[in-house]
């Protein structure tokens, strides 16, 4: 893994902090799907959180130096301060390739609109969900309103192919702002009692689309063929380099 802050190797002092917020990004053949959603997720986040402009043509640049010509990795863009930009690199993620399995846990993220640092609550609950036989944690509202899981959106599949994103307290994720570029999609309250009632689900975000299996004990129809379709109107956005 490679980090740098302002261009330069990073310090420990520079990445020890838990505030601030971020973006992460897949990178293959040297650019990035959707690079306009994360720019403008950082530039929106850094001033409601700092009241301070981001220079994004700057940010362009670190990413570049921090890849230095690796075609293919993982990036996240941190910014800890209103003024410094910390960029890592790593390995390529891959979606998983079986259908998830979600347990429901009462948690919505604070600030949920923000992607932001400290995440340990949302970790946590995924992490129990795993060792209770699942593969991800599905967050809710007290009144068990549908929001999203430990990082990813959930989209719901109508009977006619249409997508429906749950309206309780959520990030919109760059993944889903691609499927809303390329499909019909709608939002409204979804509640775990609604979950049987619909055609399908999946998980989405920067690294890809998964099916869902199952919500706690209810099984939900098999959605592969259409997150294929979905897959196949993503791929179809273009790579831009950053």
């Amino acid at each position: 893994m490679r980090i740098e802050v302002d261009g330069r190797p990073a310090t420990a002092p520079q990445v020890a902090s838990t505030d601030g917020h971020f973006t992460a990004m897949q990178v293959r053949g040297g650019g990035v799907q959707g690079l306009e959603h994360h720019l403008r997720r950082l530039r929106t986040a850094h001033l409601e959180i700092f009241g301070a402009t981001l220079d994004t043509d700057r940010v362009r640049g670190l990413v570049r130096h921090a890849l230095d010509g690796r075609a293919d990795a993982s990036v996240r863009v941190v910014l800890r301060d209103p003024e410094h930009v910390a960029v890592q690199v790593a390995d390529p993620r891959l979606p998983p390739t079986a259908p998830q399995r979600l347990r429901t846990v009462p948690y919505l993220r604070p600030f949920a609109h923000l992607k932001h640092l400290g995440g340990f609550a949302q970790a946590q609950w995924a992490r129990q969900a795993v060792r209770e036989g699942y593969d991800d944690a599905l967050l809710t509202g007290p009144d068990g309103a549908v929001a999203e899981s430990s990082i990813a959106n959930v989209g719901f599949l109508e009977a006619d192919g249409g997508v429906v994103w749950p309206t309780a307290p959520h990030l919109r994720g760059t993944g889903l702002a691609l499927v809303e570029a390329s499909a019909s999609t709608s939002a409204r309250p979804v509640h775990v009692d609604d979950v049987a009632s619909f055609a399908g689900a999946f998980l989405v975000n920067s690294v890809g689309i998964v099916p869902v299996a199952s919500v706690d004990a209810t099984s939900l129809p098999d959605a592969t063929a259409r997150v294929d379709e979905l897959r196949t109107a993503v791929a179809a956005v273009p790579w831009d380099a950053p």
